[in-house]
């Protein structure tokens, strides 16, 4: 009798561990498939774009990059301000950047200009006072080093079309070249700011005026 318990039991374990395996397997098989038909889809026409990647809710504030990113921890943030000097509330405002090595890294399920930009990215919407913030790592320039280390941006708001505007750089960066220093807005609006660090983060902000 005991034989035959024993013989019963191990059977049973046998028909379970085939199942978990099946199961397994179809998930797997699942979600392969799904990220081979991700991988699929075309990709926007516009290089630069993001707003139609933004999720429904969002906060004048968002993180970038999580805690486990490797890199130094920046802080953007500034006001968005409307021609006539009042604060641009509502304003949608997408950021993607390169990781501490200058790659836009990809983790393999991006979506949208994800496949492009990669998974360092991020939106926000500025509340009543035209705030905006983003909590993320410093990027790296491009292992090439043809260009400075930045942070892209676009707006949009209802009513005004996604546009780019001048990448954030950072003043103490030497690939940035005379010209680019010359070519800066300069003053409230400009577009090189400079960092300080507060209890190990670099903090920057930058203003941004909306285009007419």
């Amino acid at each position: 009798m005991r034989h035959k318990f024993l013989i019963t039991e191990i059977s049973s374990i046998l028909i379970l561990l085939i199942f978990l395996n099946c199961t397994n397997s179809t998930e797997n098989k699942s979600f392969a498939a799904i990220t081979q038909v991700k991988s699929q889809e075309p990709l926007p026409s516009c290089e630069w774009c993001g707003a139609m990647d933004a999720p429904e809710e969002l906060s004048w504030s968002t993180n970038i990059a999580d805690e486990n990113e490797p890199g130094e921890r920046l802080v953007l943030t500034g006001t968005v301000f409307n021609q006539d000097g009042t604060p641009g509330a509502g304003v949608l405002i997408y950021a993607y950047h390169t990781n501490a090595q200058g790659i836009y890294e990809k983790k393999g399920d991006e979506t949208g200009n994800g496949k492009r930009h990669g998974h360092l990215r991020g939106w926000v919407k500025t509340d009543a006072r035209g705030r905006y913030q983003f909590n993320t790592i410093k990027p790296a320039a491009y292992p090439s080093r043809s260009e400075p280390a930045h942070v892209h941006f676009t707006l949009s708001a209802e009513n005004m079309p996604e546009y780019w505007i001048e990448s954030t750089l950072f003043y103490d960066d030497p690939l940035i070249s005379p010209k680019m220093r010359a070519n800066d807005d300069k003053g409230r609006f400009a577009h090189i700011i400079t960092l300080t660090k507060k209890d190990g983060v670099w903090v920057g902000e930058r203003d941004i005026k909306l285009k007419k």
